[in-house]
């Protein structure tokens, strides 16, 4: 009985501490953003590193990037070379991101000297991939999904990197209140299509999203949830919340991967974010683009494990000078 009450107590503290793994995660990626943007890159470094060690397949292009950049800023070769490279070996950086991630000049020599390499280090982001066969099977998925999404785009002969800019330009004219901007950029980002074609782009994109989550929950009950499957699922958010065939099954799969500390104790936080904005105007807890409730959101947030905003940050967000995701 005992060795049975030991085995359960083990059992239970291996679970936390992959939990608390994923809190500790976020709190040190905040913390190296906010130091990063203040120009604090020795510390801001030290958080990247820290929160990389934890889980480095849980960390996004971008913020091995911001790594590197800070490598760069503080002129340390190494880690920027090193921070550049994993960002290829675990996030499968492209090279047009990378190139275009800054202009900085100590950065993109280190970047000229990996380019040549890029083969090599793509290489082994598919040779650590556990299953490449379900890897791929998802990876279809997401190119029909693109691939519907971006039909309108190819009607209107509207370039990738026309909507690119627009998005970056729309951001800035919104920032600066430059009403002549952003009808250029709104008319790139949101062309007004006749009606019936409107109505084929509409049904088509219902009809690939349909097929594709079909095709997630055939591959997830055969091998569990992948987390390359996550933008198929966020297509599905416009019923999150709801009973149907859709989150009666991944609601209750996911909740149990969470309770086994496989995933994220806030994967659903973006979901009943864009919810609540969609029902009250404000997000919950701050982790999607949107406003916020200065009174609840931190306490929302940490009940689920997110560090808490400043209250600079929250004035940012309801004032609109912060629209990107905020950990």
């Amino acid at each position: 009985m005992k060795k049975l009450i030991l085995l359960s107590y083990l059992l239970f503290a291996t679970l936390c501490s992959a939990q608390i793994d994923f809190v500790k995660q976020a709190d040190l990626l905040l913390n190296a953003n906010r130091n990063n943007e203040i120009q604090q890159f020795e510390k801001a470094l030290q958080f990247y590193e820290e929160a990389f060690s934890i889980n480095a397949n849980n960390i996004n292009t971008a913020n091995y990037l911001k790594a590197a950049l800070c490598a760069a800023e503080l002129k340390k070769k190494d880690q920027c070379e090193k921070w550049i490279m994993q960002s290829i070996t675990k996030s499968k950086a492209s090279k047009e991101f990378l190139e275009e991630f800054s202009v900085n000049n100590f950065y993109q020599k280190i970047l000229a000297s990996i380019l040549p390499k890029y083969n090599t280090y793509l290489t082994q982001f598919y040779k650590e991939i556990d299953n490449p066969q379900v890897y791929f099977d998802i990876q279809k998925l997401l190119n029909r999904d693109q691939f519907s999404r971006r039909l309108k785009d190819y009607y209107l002969g509207i370039s990738e990197e026309e909507q690119e800019d627009a998005f970056d330009g729309f951001a800035k004219a919104q920032a600066s209140k430059d009403t002549v901007a952003l009808k250029k950029y709104k008319a790139i980002l949101f062309p007004k299509l006749d009606k019936v074609y409107k109505d084929y782009n509409s049904k088509l994109g219902i009809y690939t999203d349909s097929l594709n989550v079909v095709k997630l929950i055939d591959i997830t009950k055969n091998y569990g949830w992948k987390k390359e499957g996550w933008m198929i699922l966020w297509h599905q958010r416009g019923t999150y919340g709801k009973k149907n065939w859709v989150w009666n099954y991944f609601k209750p799969l996911i909740d149990k991967e969470i309770a086994e500390g496989k995933v994220s104790p806030f994967f659903w936080a973006a979901f009943e974010d864009i919810t609540s904005i969609r029902k009250t105007g404000k997000s919950i807890y701050g982790y999607h683009p949107g406003k916020v409730d200065p009174e609840t959101v931190n306490m929302n947030r940490r009940k689920i494990g997110l560090p808490e905003l400043t209250q600079q940050e929250i004035e940012n967000r309801n004032n609109r000078k912060d629209h990107g995701r905020v950990f």
